[in-house]
């Protein structure tokens, strides 16, 4: 039952915290400087509930150190784990960032300041699972490189999440086309950034005992990188097909080129759902 808690809770986390860091970062990448009354009361929301889900994540891993369920623990478990692990040190670090990102998106909401508070608290993903488990100079290696993944990630998710609004609501079929347009380059530059640090995460993690490749975990990761091969090739097929098809005013291109953002945005999802999986195997497959 932890386990079960444990893997959703961490999905969820997993997506609010990157869409509380990708959305200003994909914003200011994209020269908008202040977040509407819309965005603002949504990274007010990511934020609390980011916090939230934070809070069970955190409880139940400590359920499943404890061989307990999250019903059955009691303060004084929870209080020693926290103090005796690097959860008590992330949970402290994660709700000071996004309580400081939900005082500024109802105070000060431009994405110069949202965002790196929003990467604060996406980067503490790095203190924990495999990256966290690192020590030495490797470790430090690692959780440097993790957060490089996690904030590509993240830019990619909170511009996806951008254009799938942008494409199922009423904006204008110019805006539309200058903003893919326009995340053209910072897209490349997502990619290679993934890519690397991906390999160089797989590597740091297998290193110790070699890649198992029927492990559960290595199962998982393969799966992930298809998926994000998937993510390539609608990326691809958006700008070199789709978006020139829209441009062209080609009859039913809006349609096809909303499609292919939903099923690119499913694929980001399905990627984290892996990851989540993923966290709670043992890469050498014991």
């Amino acid at each position: 039952m932890a386990d079960g808690i444990l893997i959703a809770s961490r999905l969820a986390a997993f997506i609010l915290l990157l869409l509380a860091a990708g959305l200003p970062i994909y914003q200011l990448t994209d020269g908008r400087r202040t977040a509407g009354r819309g965005q603002r009361w949504l990274m007010a929301t990511l934020a609390l509930a980011a916090f939230a889900v934070s809070c069970l994540w955190a409880l139940a891993s400590v359920a499943v150190m404890a061989a307990s369920s999250v019903s059955d623990l009691d303060a004084a478990t929870v209080t020693a784990v926290l103090g005796a692990t690097p959860l008590g040190d992330v949970l402290i670090v994660r709700a000071a960032a996004l309580a400081v990102l939900l005082l500024l998106a109802l105070t000060f909401p431009r994405h110069a300041a949202l965002a790196p508070f929003g990467a604060l608290a996406l980067a503490t993903c790095a203190w924990t699972g495999h990256a966290g488990a690192g020590e030495g100079a490797s470790g430090t290696l690692h959780q440097i490189s993790d957060v490089v993944h996690l904030l590509a990630a993240a830019t990619w998710l909170g511009a996806l999440a951008c254009f799938v609004n942008d494409a199922l609501g009423r904006t204008d079929e110019t805006d539309k086309l200058k903003a893919l347009s326009r995340f053209a380059g910072t897209g490349t530059l997502i990619v290679v950034l993934l890519a690397v640090t991906g390999i160089a995460n797989g590597y740091l993690i297998t290193a110790p005992s070699g890649l198992v490749p029927e492990s559960a975990w290595s199962l998982l990761i393969a799966a992930k990188v298809l998926l994000f091969i998937a993510m390539l090739g609608l990326a691809a097929g958006n700008r070199w097909r789709l978006v020139p098809a829209l441009e062209a005013g080609l009859p039913g291109a809006r349609q096809r080129l909303t499609r292919s953002l939903i099923v690119e945005t499913g694929c980001a999802v399905g990627i984290l759902v892996l990851v989540a999986f993923a966290g709670v195997f043992d890469p050498s497959g014991s």
